[in-house]
C-alpha cells in the first residue's frame, strides 16, 4: 500500500517536472515570437509613418487586445450592432461555467455582470453535481451489465481467457463509447468550423475540454459573428455537455473497474454455469441469471 507521504512527494515531483518542461519549451518559443513581432512593428513604422513612435503603437495594440476579450474584434468594427454576444454565445458561456470548463472568452466587463456570474455559478454547480450523480447512478450500471453480458459471450471467451474476458469487454465498450460520443462529435466540429486547425490543435482542444481545463486559446467560433456565430456556439454547447458527461462517466467506470472485475471473477468461480465445459471455452453458455446480476452490480 502506498503511503500518503510517498504519494505527496511523488505528486510534487511530478508537478515540478511538468513546470520545468513547460517553462523551458515555452520560454524559447516566446522569445522567438517577441523578436519576430518587434521586427514586424519596426518594418510597419518604417513603411507607413516614420513619425509614429513605437511606444504609441504598443499602447494601441495593448488596448485593442484588451478590448478583443470583451466582444470587440477587427472584423466587426466596421459593422454596426455586431458583437460576439449572441443568445448562443450566452448559452455557451453559462454551460462552460457550470461544467467548470471555463474557456474565458469572451469575458465579462461589468461589475454587476461578474457578481451575477458568481451567484449563478454557485447555484449552477449544485445542479450540475446532482445531474452528474443521477447520470452515474442510471447509466453506469447499464454499461456494466452490458460489459458483463459481453464478457460471458462465447466468442469473446474463445479468443481470450475467461479471466480476462471482463477486461477485454470493458475496453471494447469504452472504445465504442469514446468513438461514438467523443471522436465523432470532435470530427464534426473540425470539419464544420475549424478545418484550418492542425490535428494536434484539434486533439489539444478536445482533451482540454473533456478534462474540464478549457484554456480558451483555441475556439471554434472565434472568427464568426451574427447568426453563424450563434449557430456555432449552440452546437459547441451541446458538444461541451456531451464531452464533459462522457468523460465523467468513463472516469468513474475506470475507477470502479478493479472491484467490478473482482466481482465478475468471483461470480465465475462460485456460480459457474452447469453447461460449461471448463476444458473448452467455446461451449460456455451465455445465459445470465438476473438475481446473480443484481448481486454483482450492487
Amino acid at each position: 500500500m502506498i503511503k500518503l507521504s510517498h504519494f505527496i512527494i511523488g505528486y510534487l515531483i511530478f508537478l515540478l517536472f511538468g513546470a520545468l518542461i513547460f517553462y523551458e519549451l515555452n520560454t524559447v518559443e516566446e522569445k522567438k515570437r517577441h523578436i519576430y513581432v518587434n521586427n514586424q512593428i519596426k518594418q510597419f513604422i518604417n513603411r507607413n509613418n516614420k513619425c509614429l513612435k513605437e511606444h504609441d503603437l504598443y499602447s494601441y495594440v495593448d488596448y485593442f487586445l484588451d478590448k478583443s476579450h470583451t466582444g470587440l474584434w477587427h472584423s466587426s468594427l466596421s459593422k454596426a450592432n455586431i458583437t460576439k454576444w449572441t443568445f448562443g454565445q450566452g448559452l455557451f458561456f453559462v454551460t462552460s461555467l457550470i461544467t467548470t470548463v471555463g474557456y474565458g472568452t469572451p469575458n465579462l466587463v461589468t461589475s454587476y455582470g461578474k457578481i451575477l456570474c458568481i451567484i449563478y455559478t454557485g447555484i449552477g454547480l449544485i445542479f450540475a453535481l446532482f445531474f452528474q450523480q443521477i447520470l452515474h447512478h442510471e447509466l453506469i450500471p447499464i454499461f456494466y451489465r452490458f460489459i458483463f453480458q459481453l464478457a460471458m459471450n462465447r466468442h469473446i471467451i474463445y479468443y481470450v481467457s475467461r479471466y480476462h474476458s471482463f477486461i477485454v469487454s470493458f475496453l471494447l465498450v469504452t472504445f465504442f463509447i469514446t468513438f461514438i460520443f467523443m471522436i465523432i462529435p470532435t470530427l464534426f466540429i473540425y470539419y464544420m468550423y475549424v478545418s484550418k486547425w492542425s490535428f494536434i490543435e484539434l486533439i489539444y482542444f478536445a482533451i482540454t475540454t473533456n478534462h474540464l481545463i478549457g484554456f480558451g486559446d483555441l475556439m471554434p467560433c472565434s472568427d464568426l459573428y451574427g447568426q453563424n456565430r450563434s449557430t456555432c456556439t449552440l452546437i459547441l454547447t451541446i458538444y461541451v455537455i456531451i464531452q464533459v458527461l462522457v468523460a465523467s462517466i468513463l472516469s468513474h467506470m475506470w475507477l470502479i473497474l478493479p472491484r467490478k472485475n473482482h466481482q465478475f471473477l468471483h461470480q465465475r468461480r462460485h456460480h459457474s454455469d452447469p453447461n460449461v465445459n471448463m476444458d473448452n471455452n467455446k461451449n460456455l453458455s451465455i445465459d445470465i441469471n438476473d438475481e446473480l446480476l443484481e448481486n454483482v452490480f450492487t
